[in-house]
């Protein structure tokens, strides 16, 4: 069993970029300094809307759900809706003030662990995946064009390499803007949780690597701590040496329900 401090990793790279948008949050349940309650709660939110703006936007917006969570009561499921809908008013209210900031936005992938159980809320395209013995999947839905266009080469309108070289793959159909949330995908109920699994929260950059790339790498270093798994995925993005990587978050956790999980 990892030493708590072991169980918790989070990474991240500019990479080519001069800037970093993304932003992320964790309230761990088994610390009373941080957390009210045993829930563990992990956010990653990424940026968009330029320098200032796409760093502003994923801070304002995890710092407003990590706080709105924390003091939240309730079930877990409507403590997540509100965190939601307050950061988004969060957002609202930084535009308000500042013109210069309109058009910012993020995305949010945000879990709780209570016990052998996990819940989620999300808007955008950064994933949530959980690594367990051997293979990699993805739990949340992806926001982005690349499930229409995939649907489209499905049914025999586009082929596979039109999908792949469509201008908009990456436009999201929905992000937190301060107004009306477009998608939003949340756990209707929470998924069982086994011994040994690995949850990856991520920005989208980390997605350079594809899904194999990942699994293999976690795999490869199952035995290692958290923070060499994410200084694993970063460096095999950075070896890909694309000219304009976007910024780069990884956030590992491990479950342990013989442990301070199944409190």
């Amino acid at each position: 069993m990892r030493p708590p401090n072991e169980r918790f990793a989070a990474l991240q790279s500019q990479g080519s970029r001069d800037y970093q948008e993304d932003d992320f949050g964790i309230l761990d349940g088994r610390d009373s300094a941080s957390s009210n309650d045993d829930h563990t709660l992990l956010v990653v939110a990424d940026g968009m809307g330029g320098h200032a703006a796409g760093a502003r936007a994923s801070q304002t917006v995890t710092e407003s759900f990590v706080d709105t969570y924390h003091h939240q009561q309730g079930g877990i499921p409507a403590r997540l809706l509100e965190a939601l809908k307050t950061s988004n008013s969060s957002l609202a209210r930084a535009i308000d003030q500042d013109t210069d900031l309109e058009g910012m936005g993020t995305t949010l992938i945000a879990v709780v662990v209570y016990k052998d159980q996990l819940h989620w809320i999300s808007v955008g395209d950064s994933p949530l995946w959980i690594y367990r013995k051997g293979s990699l999947q993805r739990v949340n839905e992806d926001h982005s064009m690349m499930p229409v266009l995939a649907d489209m080469v499905a049914q025999g309108r586009i082929s596979e390499d039109e999908m792949n070289m469509h201008p908009k793959r990456n436009a999201l159909r929905s992000a937190l803007m301060g107004d009306e949330i477009g998608l939003v995908d949340a756990s209707q109920k929470p998924l069982s949780l086994l011994e040994g699994d690995v949850l990856l929260l991520s920005s989208d950059g980390l997605m350079t690597l594809s899904e194999t790339q990942i699994t293999s790498l976690i795999h490869e270093n199952e035995t290692a701590a958290n923070d060499e798994i994410a200084k694993t995925l970063i460096e095999a993005v950075k070896k890909e040496g694309r000219k304009n990587q976007d910024n780069i978050t990884v956030l590992l956790y491990s479950i342990e329900l013989n442990g301070d999980d199944e409190k």
